[in-house]
């Protein structure tokens, strides 16, 4: 180990962070031949000799395309040898099942498929975080710029998912391959962002650490000319420099490392050059019983050839196989066969690997994609074809849905280069394109999965043999697709593949159309409509026996209902949702979901949180936690805030970040944040967060329920930035596209507008209250009273109405009743020291003044025990403006040096006069380093001393900090 001390420590680090609890990511980047792979050996050693336990998993190339989970699959194998096989099934849990197509000689039976990838990833980082309870796990994953899809999402969902475990992940990659369009490049950028992770650059060595390293080679010092030519050759790559030491001396070198790499390949014998060229063939390892296999020679030719291979440095034993001591001697000896030899190597594996899968011996699982790859490479199309779908097959039972893609896509190439493919396939192109189209939807490869089914229907509609029933599901696949993108013209598909279906006899396929329509109208906001079709879905459902399809069609159903009022019949329709989704989790799930969502809506906090906690304990049980879970984290987030537990929800709301949930449960998870933000008082962050919102959303049409929440965030960023323009313009457009009135939506939005119209004051030159904004004020008013008494709909109107009142000027008594309405409702809490601080400048407005000063004493220990800074400082603000003394309530040294203080400020004084940063302050006390640092600017001022050891001595004086 040469120059390497640096990167070294780093990797320690992260190891005794990981071993203190704290999962820790280590990305290794390094150009080919920079001595990663030496490197994580030498800290694999020394982690096992402190006491963890390692296991390694290796990226494998094919052609570009990496195996479905090779690495994850290697990495299990490892710790399954180490656990014992009972023992990693143990640690497994509840979701061992969807092991079964990974590690399929474990024995373990496949459980419900169709569950996919979520369970495996669950299980996976389950499992990780299981075998790290008895000794600390290091796992690391070689090579994964060869990475496939499946893996670099797994990785992801492992990095984001650990929480509390002793596990570190190190992953090395070739910088050297990072194109611009490189696909990991963006999961580089994405786990970046992750606290856990951090990124170690393995750079070349200088001249002198060269020769060190020829030093340590040769076994003596070298000339300094010697070390001067080979670093110039080498340009400091560790691997070239032992390349061009084991050189003889004084020969010519060659110009070009192409040569140079083949160097000593040509010194071999012949038949060890052509044992070297097959496994060039094979893959960067290849295991002894199938190099025997493909080799077709005697046992001892064989190991000869082997031995002569290894001693030569160009070969390693790794574990029952062989490996090249550097993948770029493999690359060069490939590039290096001749046409026909390429093509007749490649046949050879293929056939062999096809041999093993038709046998049944379990390590012929698994191998279709490379048969694949080895028949394309030898030019055989129809033989890649067929393995091609089998490959897919394969693919699909490891729910390893890109690779399901890759091979649908490269069968659909092939189609017309073969005879009669719809016989070999067994289904016809239409068909092909549709599954295809699936596991791209899968993949989260959405505008791709659109692309092959649009292609599908296309060529669906000129083929007369495709039937009417395949047609609508594919239309109703292409709405759904629509849909998910935010795209228009979803329904309209959907209703178009209803047309296709007689309506009699009734059947499973129309219920399901049916329900599938029901639910992208109550996305769409159209809720009578989602009612009446939910109603016949349900019907068509209990008809044909659809058990689905009638589950589903209650949890569209009662939503909708409730949204229009009917908010008895809406929830009894939720609970016998939940009825029917007994013994289904997975189906419970969607019900605690939405009818969570549906509680908070109606202001019943408590029981929205018990309901999406609960949700989440069914996704822990059958190993979803993560997945589904993140779903429910929001559902449990909003009716946190508003019962006033603003440091759990600032914990799940940074939980919910790190798991990075797909789409529009993303934009709620941010929303949310943006909020708290805001509420928070760090304004500039809430800003950040909204705009990144925006952009995500941009050209995107989420449906009335995202749109109209985003508004309210977006609007209430804008009115404390000081622009209730711009804030009365976003609702208005927000209100004016939502189809009919959603009043768990609208309500605490038009609150929101009041709040703008007030500010925007609408003043004529008389100093009146102009004619546009009483019209605007009137029409606030009237969609408020179209409403009616729904929900909350009593305290949000009070709301609207106290901000409305302030057109003609103060009003207490509406500030007044708004208090009451938090109290009676009990919540949202933020309103409790707003509506307060509203009081109170109403009462200063009008003189009462020692009136103003208790209600404002009474909102600044809302604020503060909420944690509100933004109130906080608005209180502050208007006690200094009118003289009203110091807002803090009565209390211990009250009077005395700290009197000015709020009991926020008074625990972050306390961790300042401890010693910690702005950054520790946040993370004890659940805000940002940047509203801490907000916080100590404030105490600062107040306290009128010049920095942080003033401000300490004072709070020891004072008697705040112990003496000791």
């Amino acid at each position: 180990m040469v120059g390497r001390t640096v990167q070294l420590v780093q990797l320690r680090t992260a190891f005794d962070t990981a071993v203190d609890g704290a999962p820790a990511t280590v990305l290794l980047g390094g150009e080919a031949g920079v001595g990663k792979t030496r490197l994580v050996t030498e800290f694999a050693a020394d982690a096992v000799a402190r006491g963890a336990r390692v296991v390694v998993g290796q990226c494998v190339d094919v052609a570009g395309d990496g195996l479905s989970y090779a690495p994850v699959a290697g990495a299990l194998r490892d710790l399954a040898a180490q656990l014992g096989a009972a023992r990693l099934m143990e640690v497994a849990g509840p979701g061992r099942s969807a092991l079964a197509g990974l590690l399929p000689e474990l024995g373990v039976e496949p459980n419900d498929v169709a569950a996919g990838q979520g369970r495996l990833f669950e299980t996976v980082t389950g499992l990780l975080e299981q075998a790290a309870t008895d000794q600390p796990l290091v796992v690391i994953i070689e090579d994964l710029h060869w990475a496939d899809r499946s893996t670099r999402q797994l990785l992801q969902f492992v990095v984001r998912a650990l929480n509390s475990a002793r596990v570190l992940l190190v992953g090395t990659y070739r910088t050297d391959e990072m194109v611009r369009t490189h696909p990991l490049r963006t999961l580089l950028a994405e786990l970046e962002r992750i606290r856990t992770v951090r990124r170690v650059e393995v750079p070349r060595l200088t001249e002198e650490e060269v020769g060190e390293q020829l030093a340590g080679l040769i076994g003596e010092t070298p000339d300094r000319g010697i070390v001067r030519r080979v670093h110039a050759r080498s340009e400091g790559v560790p691997f070239l420099v032992e390349q061009l030491a084991g050189l003889d001396a004084g020969a010519d070198l060659p110009e070009s490392l192409r040569d140079l790499l083949l160097v000593r390949v040509e010194r071999l014998s012949p038949d060890a050059q052509q044992l070297v060229r097959l496994l060039a063939v094979g893959r960067t390892r290849v295991g002894h019983d199938l190099l025997a296999a493909v080799a077709d020679r005697d046992a001892d030719t064989l190991d000869a050839s082997l031995r002569e291979a290894v001693s030569a440095n160009l070969l390693r034993v790794d574990g029952d196989g062989y490996a090249f001591r550097h993948a770029l001697v493999r690359e060069v000896v490939h590039d290096d066969l001749l046409p026909g030899e390429h093509a007749r190597l490649h046949s050879r594996y293929a056939a062999t690997l096809e041999e093993r899968a038709a046998s049944g011996d379990p390590a012929g699982r698994g191998v279709m994609a490379e048969v694949a790859h080895h028949w394309s490479c030898a030019h055989e199309q129809e033989k890649s074809f067929v393995a091609s779908l089998r490959a897919a097959t394969e693919a699909r039972a490891t729910a390893a849905h890109a690779e399901t893609q890759h091979n649908l896509e490269r069968a659909l190439e092939l189609w017309d280069r073969i005879r009669d493919p719809e016989q070999q396939a067994g289904v016809d192109h239409v068909e092909l394109l549709a599954r295809a189209g699936s596991a791209a939807n899968n993949a989260g490869e959405m505008e791709r999965a659109l692309a092959l089914v649009d292609a599908a229907v296309e060529e669906a509609q000129a083929t007369p043999s495709v039937g009417a029933q395949r047609l609508a599901r594919l239309l109703a696949f292409q709405g759904n697709l629509l849909g998910e993108l935010g795209r228009p013209g979803a329904g309209e598909l959907i209703r178009r593949g209803l047309d296709l279906l007689p309506a009699e006899p009734p059947t499973p396929m129309r219920a399901r159309l049916m329900q599938k329509l029901g639910a992208r109208m109550m996305m769409e906001g159209r809720l009578e409509e989602a009612v009446e079709v939910s109603q016949q879905a349900r019907a068509l459902a209990q008809a044909t026996g659809e058990a689905e399809a009638e589950f589903r069609s209650h949890v569209i159903l009662g939503p909708s209902q409730v949204q229009l009022g009917q908010v008895d019949d809406g929830l009894a329709t939720l609970r016998t949702a939940g009825e029917l989704a007994a013994g289904r989790p997975e189906w419970l799930v969607n019900y605690h979901i939405n009818l969570s969502d549906a509680l908070h809506l109606l202001g019943r906090y408590s029981e929205a949180v018990d309901v999406a906690r609960s949700g989440i304990d069914h996704t822990r049980r059958i190993g979803l936690v993560r997945t589904l879970g993140a779903m429910l984290t929001g559902n449990t987030i909003e009716p946190l805030l508003a019962l006033g537990d603003w440091d759990t929800a600032g914990r799940l709301i940074a939980r919910g970040i790190e798991l990075d949930p797909p789409g529009r449960h993303g934009w709620q998870i941010l929303r949310l944040q943006a909020w708290l933000a805001l509420w928070r008082g760090d304004v500039a962050a809430a800003t950040r967060t909204a705009d990144e919102i925006r952009h995500r959303e941009t050209g995107r049409h989420p449906g009335p329920q995202y749109v109209l929440a985003l508004a309210q965030t977006w609007s209430e960023v804008a009115i404390v930035r000081g622009e209730p323009d711009r804030a009365w313009a976003e609702i208005i457009a927000a209100v004016d596209a939502s189809p009919r009135p959603q009043p768990g939506y609208d309500l605490p939005l038009l609150a929101t507008a009041a709040w703008a119209l007030e500010l925007r004051g609408g003043l004529g030159d008389n100093g009146a209250v102009d004619d546009a904004a009483r019209a605007d004020a009137a029409g606030l008013r009237a969609r408020l009273d179209a409403i009616g008494d729904w929900g909350p709909a009593a305290l949000w109107r009070g709301l609207a109405d106290a901000h409305l009142a302030g057109l003609d000027g103060p009003a207490p008594d509406a500030w007044t009743r708004v208090l009451d309405e938090v109290d009676a409702a009990g919540g949202p809490a933020h309103l409790r020291p707003y509506a307060g601080y509203r009081l109170a400048q109403a009462q200063v407005t009008l003189g009462d003044r020692e009136a103003a000063a208790a209600t404002l004493r009474q909102a600044a220990d809302d604020a503060d025990r909420l944690g509100a800074g933004l109130v906080s400082g608005w209180i502050a603000d208007l006690g200094r403006r009118a003289r009203l003394g110091s807002p803090a309530t009565a209390g211990p040294d009250r009077d005395g040096p700290l009197s000015a203080l709020t009991d926020r400020e008074r625990e972050v004084l306390r961790l300042v006069a401890a010693g910690r940063s702005n950054r520790q302050i946040g993370a004890e006390l659940f805000i940002s380093a940047k509203t801490a640092s907000v916080h100590v600017s404030n105490i600062l001022a107040k306290l009128g001393v010049s920095g942080r050891g003033e401000a300490a001595a004072v709070a020891h004086r004072a008697g705040l900090v112990d003496a000791g």
